[in-house]
């Protein structure tokens, strides 16, 4: 009987530990992938809506650009005043864009839109933004 060959209780044990860490590891990269992946599409996202307004302020003007747009307070987790806002919906996310001009003595005047973007129903962060300026000559 010593002579028999096999695995242990013990070293089967360690071996599926093993091979346990190594597939929470494989997990674990998978989970951080798709989260980046969310993150870089709602950047794109932005940075889209974001730069296709920056080319209708240069194309318009200011006021052809913003009129008809709501001036309302911002959501109180982005702060700011009463400003030109819209905002888009997408699928599984919603971006609100605002818009910014220097006041009347900069000539040209500085334009800007920001981008934010939050989950469909969640809040908006205002870390999660992307920002485009634009000195128009009139």
């Amino acid at each position: 009987m010593g002579s028999e060959r096999g695995l242990t209780l013990i070293e089967v044990l360690v071996a599926m530990l093993v091979l346990s860490f190594g597939i929470l590891g494989v997990l674990q990269t998978t989970l951080v992938a798709a989260r980046l992946e969310r993150r870089s599409e709602a950047v794109t996202a932005a940075t889209f809506l974001a730069q296709e307004r920056i080319e209708r302020i240069g194309a318009l003007g200011w006021e052809g650009a913003t009129a008809g747009l709501a001036v309302a307070p911002l959501p109180a987790e982005i702060g700011g005043g009463p400003l030109p806002s819209e905002e888009v919906a997408r699928p599984g996310a919603r971006y609100l864009l605002v818009y910014e001009r220097e006041p009347a003595p900069a000539d040209p005047p500085l334009c800007t839109v920001r981008c934010y973007w939050g989950e469909a129903q969640g809040r908006l962060d205002a870390r999660s933004v992307v920002r485009l300026s634009l000195r128009r000559r009139r």
